[in-house]
């Protein structure tokens, strides 16, 4: 079977050569006509089973971000349990057989007030750089605007 590329060559082959003043062409014309009609319907039906099968992808897109956002709703839950459960324990750390859980000191940068923040602490896309911000902090830097904070978080290993 002809493609439809194929097909519409054909076509204006057919279409010159009635142009031209040749006769007797109305029956193969209309045959390539037949088998170009076939052919777009068939590409019709593709076409709308493919739209069809996005419609169910985008459907499922959306199903599959909702479920993806609830479960890391549940790990972050757990993890704020666990850590709570491990203020309670003796030295903030535990041992089993599998894992160890403690808790660990980090420090990270509080921007209390971003228009006292000195300008060479501020990146040019308008971004405080906190890295540099906090190297300067912990240095013993006074910097208006900012503090460092020391926090906790749950580490599993």
């Amino acid at each position: 079977m002809a493609t439809l590329y194929e097909l519409q060559g054909a076509l204006l082959q057919i279409q010159r050569m009635i142009e031209d003043g040749n006769e007797g062409l109305e029956d193969t014309l209309e045959s390539i006509e037949l088998a170009t009609a076939d052919k777009l319907e068939g590409y019709a039906m593709v076409i709308k089973n493919v739209e069809s099968d996005i419609e169910g992808l985008k459907a499922e897109g959306k199903r599959l971000a909702e479920r993806r956002k609830a479960m890391e709703s549940n790990v972050k839950r757990m993890k704020d349990s666990m850590y709570e459960a491990l203020l309670t324990v003796e030295g903030n750390r535990l041992k089993t057989d599998k894992f160890t859980f403690s808790l660990r000191k980090s420090t990270s940068v509080q921007i209390v007030d971003e228009s006292l923040i000195p300008q060479q602490f501020i990146q040019t896309e308008t971004k405080i750089s906190k890295t540099e911000l906090s190297k300067a902090l912990k240095n013993g830097e006074s910097i208006a605007g900012a503090s460092l904070v020391e926090n906790q978080s749950l580490s599993i290993r």
